[in-house]
């Protein structure tokens, strides 16, 4: 017993394993929900036929599972969640073991279709209820997300729970019940469904392969997207500084108001420049002339000044030269920022003397800027303006243009760009075609720095993380889907595989199992129609003892005074004493007799005691003797009788002798009732059947001219053809007959003339046969 109970433990734990890590690994997006239906199907199945044993197995081997789930899968399986999966998996079992205790107790579930309609309709559509329900609970915390819909999730698990109980559990109870269906209709049905499954796994493997390359096709456009605007917004802002820089390098001198001018354009095409600045180099013998003018034409004080290591503004310190800001556009807003020195920017922002010496743009490390009273990050993009000394043209003789080599560039200021991406940022976020969410960090140093949103989750979601360099900058960009698989919204073409393909193979499963509950039905109608003609058999043998001892008992009881009657008879005819009373005396006695032989033959032939021969005799022999004995017995009575043989009617038949000429004689008696005639007609003729098995019909008619043409007699005639038939010698006439294997009846013709007949079953007889019964024939006569 203790290795019966192990061994269930054993398979138990194995199939619980199998079915968590099968459908977690073959229902794509791999999740947390995918086990939960299957495995409380399967635990459905193992309490209905061993009870508690399957529940000790899983509760043991739950841990080991989500272990396996954590590690190998990389799923998020803690406490939480583990134990509300473990949970459903055992309410949906004990609950689908109430609802079909009385299926599986009394063995009931499948003789009927009825019935095998209710039992597939409480293990699969209302128990997967259970687990369907609980998933809802176990996709929030898995997909660490509360808004939006998880209704896909909850027909998704409600399928998959449905698909295994429906599929798994009849097969598992014909497997223990072997006694409700034969081994080849077993076979079949498992055979069957194993089939059925697998094409259904198919077809849901391969819309599920179609589903997710399109999301994942829409995810990786969505992300080239991103990346693709993103580095052209920001060659934007580096296009507009380079620009800037070759306006100033092109001119001797820019004024303020063309710098205005210019600073105005730019602005005029949406860009993400905040601020656009412009730093002379100022040597310090002329940082006093240059003051003086700035404040002339900037109408307000204005003085170089410089950031020190604390961060307050301060007066510059005399040092050979000075980038002083001098142009800012716009002004307003940032007029505090003018004479500020740029090379005494912190070295970690902005080390403008990596500026000079890249001669292209470069961009600052991020920076935190109070913008209507809200600190977001921003970036400053400057390049180095350089006047090219020795660079006068001239045109030689042959016309091509000469430069002069060139000795040495002059450092004519900066081009400085305050730059905030977040609005850009914002806008690409808020796109509705735009189905991910992303994260940008500047990771250029140790500590990265967030330019742009949050950490996105990224469980069950598409999630890619991409580098990209911005002019000696680099940002980390986290892009991930805006909501998990299971909240997203599907094609029609999904909706329609999964709820399509759910209904039909649960009709699949039940057409197949209907066919096994119809062939239990006929086989319970069989062995009840079985047992109704066994009673009804035993009831008529019965019956038929019965009335056989009562004829027997009745026959014994008669003889006795007929053989009285008639010994006194014959001592009457020796005395000489042979008058009318004594004739009719003894002509009533021999009836008598006659009448108990005729109940006797009755007796037999219902009891089947007699079973009809099928000898080789001289079939025409047989009726010549018949007609002489009843023209002979005619001729006595006033009647008479005329025979009329077909040429089909061979000269010898197989069968028997005796009862036919009995079937005669109970037919003629019968005619000269019904038929109202003393003068018949008897046609014989034959019909073959095969080879040598035919009928023989007997046709009994009045002849032409005692034919009833009044029509009184007519009606007469079919108003008793009921009494007639039930006559004595009717009914050992259908008696002979159904002996003999045929039948007898009685029409009546257009003409109003009677027709009585009768068939029995003969068969030709062979040469041989023929020829032996001559030689028995001639050696009777020798």
């Amino acid at each position: 017993m203790i290795q019966l109970y192990l061994t269930r433990f054993l398979i138990s734990a194995i199939l619980f394993l199998m079915v968590t890590f099968g459908a977690t690994w073959m229902i794509n997006p791999q999740s947390l929900v995918n086990f939960v239906g299957p495995a409380a199907a399967l635990f459905s199945g193992l309490l209905l036929i061993w009870g508690i044993t399957p529940l000790i197995a899983i509760l043991v081997i739950s841990p080991i599972s989500a272990f396996i789930l954590g590690y190998y899968f990389q799923l998020d399986a803690n406490l939480a969640v583990m134990v509300i999966a473990l949970l459903a998996i055992l309410l949906q079992g004990f609950w689908t073991k109430q609802l079909v205790f009385r299926f599986i107790h009394y063995k009931k579930w499948l003789t009927s279709r009825k019935h095998l309609f209710f039992f597939l309709l409480r293990i699969g559509p209302i128990a997967s209820l259970v687990s369907a329900s609980s998933v809802l609970v176990i996709a929030m915390l898995d997909n660490q997300v509360i808004q939006g819909t998880f209704f896909y999730t909850f027909v998704n698990t409600w399928s998959a729970s449905m698909l295994v109980a429906v599929f798994f559990i009849p097969l598992l109870l014909l497997a223990r019940n072997a006694e409700q269906l034969k081994l080849t209709k077993r076979l079949f049905v498992g055979l069957t469904s194993v089939l059925g499954s697998m094409a259904i796994l198919l077809l849901f493997k391969t819309s599920q392969y179609e589903q997710q390359s399109y999301r994942e096709a829409l995810f990786k456009q969505s992300k080239m997207e991103i990346e693709r605007l993103l580095i052209a917004e920001v060659d934007g802002v580096a296009e507009q500084v380079n620009s800037l820089s070759a306006f100033f390098k092109a001119s001797d001198y820019v004024s303020l108001a063309e710098f205005n001018v210019f600073s105005e354009s730019v602005f005029k095409q949406g860009t993400s420049v905040r601020a656009l600045e412009w730093a002379p180099i100022i040597p310090f013998a002329q940082r006093k002339s240059f003051e003086q003018q700035s404040s002339k034409i900037l109408r307000q004080d204005f003085q170089i000044k410089e950031r020190r290591a604390n961060g307050a503004i301060a007066l510059a310190e005399a040092r050979n030269q000075y980038a002083p800001l001098y142009y800012i556009y716009p002004r307003h807003g940032n007029q505090a920022a003018l004479g500020l020195d740029v090379y005494s920017n912190p070295k970690h922002v902005l080390s403008m003397q990596k500026v000079a010496n890249s001669k292209g743009v470069t961009a600052s490390a991020p920076i935190t800027l109070v913008q209507d009273e809200q600190a977001k990050p921003a970036m400053l993009f400057s390049h180095a303006t350089f006047l090219t000394r020795g660079s006068n043209k001239f045109i030689n003789s042959s016309g091509q243009k000469k430069i002069s080599l060139i000795k040495k560039d002059k450092l004519l200021g900066f081009v400085m760009a305050v730059v905030q991406f977040e609005h850009f940022f914002q806008r690409l976020a808020e796109k509705k075609e735009q189905e991910v969410n992303f994260f940008i960090q500047d990771v250029s140093n140790n500590e990265p720095f967030t330019l742009f949103g949050q950490a996105p989750p990224t469980a069950n979601r598409y999630s890619e993380t991409i580098i990209i360099e911005v002019y000696s900058r680099l940002w980390q960009i986290s892009i991930a889907e805006k909501q998990p698989w299971f909240s997203q919204a599907k094609s029609w073409q999904a909706w329609a595989v999964l709820v399509g393909g759910t209904l039909g193979a649960v009709l699949f499963q039940m057409l197949v199992l209907m066919m096994a509950a119809y062939s239990s039905e006929l086989g319970q109608q069989v062995n009840i129609k079985t047992r109704a003609l066994i009673l009804s058999k035993e009831s008529s043998e019965q019956k038929s003892s019965a009335k056989s001892q009562f004829l027997q008992t009745l026959n014994k009881e008669l003889r006795l005074p007929l053989l009285a009657i008639k010994a006194h008879v014959e001592q009457l005819k020796k005395k000489g004493i042979n008058n009318k009373e004594i004739t009719g005396i003894s002509h009533a006695g021999s009836n008598v007799a006659l009448l108990l032989d005729t109940m006797m033959d009755l007796s037999d032939i219902e009891s089947g005691k007699i079973i009809a021969k099928a000898d080789c005799f001289d079939f025409y022999g047989f009726l010549q003797r018949t007609e002489s004995v009843l023209k002979a017995s005619n001729a006595y009575e006033g009647k008479s009788i005329f025979f009329l043989i077909d040429e089909s009617v061979p000269h010898y038949l197989n069968s028997d002798e005796l009862y036919i000429q009995k079937l005669l004689n109970a037919l003629l008696e019968s005619a000269h009732h019904l038929l109202k005639t003393d003068a018949l007609r008897l046609s014989i003729k034959l019909h073959t059947h095969k080879l040598v098995d035919a009928s023989l019909f007997f046709t009994l008619s009045a002849q032409s001219s005692t034919l009833m043409n009044d029509t009184s007699a007519t009606i007469e005639l079919q108003n008793n053809d009921h009494v007639s038939t039930n006559s004595t010698s009717m009914a050992m006439a259908n008696k002979y007959s159904q002996l003999l294997k045929g039948d007898t009846s009685f029409t009546t013709l257009s003409s109003g003339a009677g027709v009585l007949s009768a068939s029995i079953r003969v068969s030709v007889s062979s040469i041989e046969e023929q020829e032996q019964q001559q030689g028995l024939t001639f050696d009777i006569l020798s």
